[in-house]
Protein backbone atom coordinates (compact mmCIF):
# COMPACT_ATOMS: atom_id res chain seq x y z
CA UNK A 1 0.00 0.00 0.00
CA UNK A 2 2.47 2.55 1.01
CA UNK A 3 4.28 1.78 -2.48
CA UNK A 4 1.80 3.16 -4.56
CA UNK A 5 1.19 5.99 -2.12
CA UNK A 6 5.11 7.05 -3.15
CA UNK A 7 4.45 6.10 -6.46
CA UNK A 8 1.48 8.87 -6.56
CA UNK A 9 3.43 11.50 -5.12
CA UNK A 10 6.17 11.10 -7.48
CA UNK A 11 3.84 11.30 -10.20
CA UNK A 12 2.86 14.52 -8.43
CA UNK A 13 6.30 16.07 -8.13
CA UNK A 14 7.10 15.01 -11.56
CA UNK A 15 3.98 16.81 -12.87
CA UNK A 16 4.60 19.69 -10.60
CA UNK A 17 8.02 20.23 -11.82
CA UNK A 18 7.04 20.22 -15.34
CA UNK A 19 4.72 22.88 -14.28
CA UNK A 20 6.91 25.42 -13.08
CA UNK A 21 8.96 24.74 -16.09
CA UNK A 22 6.08 25.22 -18.37
CA UNK A 23 5.14 28.87 -20.04
CA UNK A 24 1.64 28.33 -19.72
CA UNK A 25 -0.48 25.12 -19.20
CA UNK A 26 -4.50 24.58 -19.50
CA UNK A 27 -6.56 21.81 -17.93
CA UNK A 28 -9.83 20.65 -20.56
CA UNK A 29 -11.85 18.21 -20.23
CA UNK A 30 -10.95 15.18 -22.68
CA UNK A 31 -14.07 12.97 -22.37
CA UNK A 32 -15.42 11.45 -25.58
CA UNK A 33 -12.46 11.92 -27.60
CA UNK A 34 -11.69 8.35 -28.95
CA UNK A 35 -8.14 7.19 -29.00
CA UNK A 36 -6.41 8.11 -32.00
CA UNK A 37 -8.19 11.79 -31.74
CA UNK A 38 -6.08 11.92 -28.42
CA UNK A 39 -2.86 10.02 -30.02
CA UNK A 40 -3.26 13.28 -32.80
CA UNK A 41 -3.68 15.69 -30.00
CA UNK A 42 -0.24 14.13 -28.80
CA UNK A 43 1.87 14.20 -32.09
CA UNK A 44 0.05 17.94 -32.48
CA UNK A 45 1.56 19.46 -28.95
CA UNK A 46 4.54 17.14 -28.95
CA UNK A 47 5.65 19.51 -32.52
CA UNK A 48 4.71 22.25 -30.56
CA UNK A 49 6.69 21.59 -27.33
CA UNK A 50 4.29 20.36 -25.27
CA UNK A 51 2.79 18.03 -23.65
CA UNK A 52 -0.52 16.55 -22.60
CA UNK A 53 -1.17 15.10 -19.43
CA UNK A 54 -4.14 12.54 -17.98
CA UNK A 55 -3.91 11.52 -14.67
CA UNK A 56 -5.97 11.39 -11.37
CA UNK A 57 -7.54 14.76 -9.94
CA UNK A 58 -6.18 14.37 -6.67
CA UNK A 59 -2.26 13.82 -8.23
CA UNK A 60 -3.49 17.26 -10.25
CA UNK A 61 -4.44 19.45 -7.88
CA UNK A 62 -1.67 18.10 -5.52
CA UNK A 63 1.28 19.10 -8.63
CA UNK A 64 -0.78 22.68 -8.91
CA UNK A 65 -0.29 22.97 -5.01
CA UNK A 66 3.22 22.04 -5.33
CA UNK A 67 4.45 24.07 -8.77
CA UNK A 68 2.91 27.09 -6.88
CA UNK A 69 0.34 28.86 -9.24
CA UNK A 70 -2.25 30.99 -7.17
CA UNK A 71 -6.07 31.29 -8.19
CA UNK A 72 -6.06 27.88 -9.96
CA UNK A 73 -9.62 26.07 -8.86
CA UNK A 74 -10.03 22.53 -7.84
CA UNK A 75 -9.79 20.11 -10.97
CA UNK A 76 -12.78 18.27 -10.41
CA UNK A 77 -14.38 15.12 -13.37
CA UNK A 78 -12.37 13.70 -15.86
CA UNK A 79 -9.48 16.49 -17.22
CA UNK A 80 -6.28 16.74 -19.07
CA UNK A 81 -3.51 18.98 -18.55
CA UNK A 82 -1.42 20.16 -20.99
CA UNK A 83 2.07 22.15 -20.48
CA UNK A 84 3.78 24.52 -23.12
CA UNK A 85 7.15 24.94 -22.75
CA UNK A 86 7.89 26.62 -26.58
CA UNK A 87 4.88 28.96 -27.85
CA UNK A 88 2.45 30.05 -25.34
CA UNK A 89 -1.00 30.19 -27.47
CA UNK A 90 0.13 27.03 -29.17
CA UNK A 91 -1.78 24.36 -27.42
CA UNK A 92 -4.64 26.64 -26.89
CA UNK A 93 -5.04 27.01 -30.35
CA UNK A 94 -4.95 22.78 -30.90
CA UNK A 95 -7.42 22.25 -28.11
CA UNK A 96 -9.49 24.88 -30.03
CA UNK A 97 -9.48 23.47 -33.30
CA UNK A 98 -10.60 19.77 -31.27
CA UNK A 99 -13.36 22.07 -29.69
CA UNK A 100 -14.67 23.42 -32.87
CA UNK A 101 -15.19 19.99 -33.98
CA UNK A 102 -16.37 18.74 -30.52
CA UNK A 103 -19.11 20.69 -28.61
CA UNK A 104 -18.55 18.54 -25.36
CA UNK A 105 -14.83 19.24 -24.86
CA UNK A 106 -14.20 22.34 -22.58
CA UNK A 107 -11.55 25.10 -21.38
CA UNK A 108 -11.63 24.49 -17.30
CA UNK A 109 -8.60 26.68 -16.64
CA UNK A 110 -5.38 28.32 -17.64
CA UNK A 111 -2.25 29.97 -16.40
CA UNK A 112 0.23 31.89 -18.99
CA UNK A 113 2.89 33.29 -17.74
CA UNK A 114 2.09 32.77 -13.50
CA UNK A 115 -0.78 34.72 -15.31
CA UNK A 116 -4.56 33.02 -14.06
CA UNK A 117 -6.74 32.75 -17.32
CA UNK A 118 -10.28 32.17 -16.16
CA UNK A 119 -12.10 29.66 -18.99
CA UNK A 120 -14.15 32.26 -20.49
CA UNK A 121 -11.08 33.89 -21.63
CA UNK A 122 -9.06 30.77 -23.05
CA UNK A 123 -11.21 30.66 -25.89
CA UNK A 124 -10.36 34.34 -26.95
CA UNK A 125 -6.80 33.60 -26.81
CA UNK A 126 -7.14 30.60 -28.97
CA UNK A 127 -8.27 33.07 -31.30
CA UNK A 128 -5.80 35.01 -31.43
CA UNK A 129 -3.22 35.21 -34.25
CA UNK A 130 0.37 33.36 -32.79
CA UNK A 131 3.33 35.93 -31.95
CA UNK A 132 4.60 36.07 -35.59
CA UNK A 133 0.89 37.27 -37.24
CA UNK A 134 0.68 39.54 -34.27
CA UNK A 135 4.23 41.24 -35.23
CA UNK A 136 3.54 41.23 -39.38
CA UNK A 137 0.10 43.01 -37.96
CA UNK A 138 1.37 45.90 -36.10
CA UNK A 139 4.22 46.43 -38.67
CA UNK A 140 1.17 46.34 -41.54
CA UNK A 141 -0.13 49.50 -39.47
CA UNK A 142 2.87 51.31 -38.90
CA UNK A 143 3.61 50.94 -42.79
CA UNK A 144 0.40 52.10 -43.34
CA UNK A 145 0.53 55.81 -42.55
CA UNK A 146 3.95 55.76 -45.12
CA UNK A 147 2.63 54.02 -47.67
CA UNK A 148 -0.43 56.08 -48.01
CA UNK A 149 1.75 59.45 -47.74
CA UNK A 150 3.82 57.86 -51.00
CA UNK A 151 1.12 57.15 -52.63
CA UNK A 152 -0.73 60.74 -52.16
CA UNK A 153 3.08 61.70 -53.33
CA UNK A 154 2.28 59.89 -56.79
CA UNK A 155 -1.11 60.64 -57.04
CA UNK A 156 -0.07 64.55 -56.89
CA UNK A 157 2.97 64.14 -58.85
CA UNK A 158 0.88 62.37 -61.84
CA UNK A 159 -1.33 65.41 -61.74
CA UNK A 160 1.20 67.84 -62.37
CA UNK A 161 3.09 65.55 -64.66
CA UNK A 162 6.37 66.41 -62.65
Amino acid sequence: MKEIITQKAQLSNDLAEDLKKAKSFLVFEYMGLTAKEITSLRKKLHEANAKMYIAKNNIFNRAVKLSGNEGFEEITGPCSIIASFGDEIAPFKEIYDIIKAHSFIKYKDGIIESNHIPANRLEALSTMPNREGLYSMLLSCLQASVRNFLYGLKAVGETKNI
